[in-house]
């Protein structure tokens, strides 16, 4: 039986791999915004410089008025240019901030699994605490959790 056309996923980047479905989603449409915002920026300042450089080269030949508008047309395209650039490189920094923060998380996750607490209050602590961050009461000598409910 061949599978639907609409069930299969495609191809998990080398880089994605071990993430979870959400963050792949958003990785790979911050990667495609960012191709899309760098692609735009070449495409605006192409003919940017091409305008500008004709406006500043030739400003005689084109007219008196003409020459004006052809420059700032020019520039506004560089403008353009410009931001979609910035936008670009952002959203790709973003897919790959995605990426190491899912990753530190990952880690985090595995040691949260069995939290040591508070004899106390209950309250999660963390290694180098050597005192309850929500009740205050004392965690035991040198940070060790005793009487610590698991």
């Amino acid at each position: 039986m061949k599978p639907k056309p609409d069930s299969i996923s495609p191809p998990v980047h080398p880089h994605d791999e071990g993430l979870p479905e959400s963050v792949i989603r958003k990785r790979r449409r911050f990667r495609h915004i960012g191709y899309w915002m760098l692609l735009l920026a070449v495409l605006s300042a192409i003919p940017g410089w091409f305008v500008y450089a004709v406006a500043v080269i030739h400003p005689l030949s084109s007219g008196g008025t003409h020459g004006i508008f052809s420059a700032v047309l020019g520039y506004g395209l560089l403008i353009i240019s410009s931001i979609t650039l910035v936008l670009g490189l952002w959203y790709l920094l973003l897919a790959q901030v995605r990426r190491l923060a899912r990753m530190v998380e990952g880690g985090a996750e595995s040691t949260a699994v069995n939290p040591l607490r508070c004899a106390n209050c209950g309250w999660p602590c963390e290694p180098p605490d050597r005192f309850c961050r929500h009740c205050g009461k004392p965690l035991g000598a040198d940070g060790s959790r005793v009487g610590s409910v698991t």
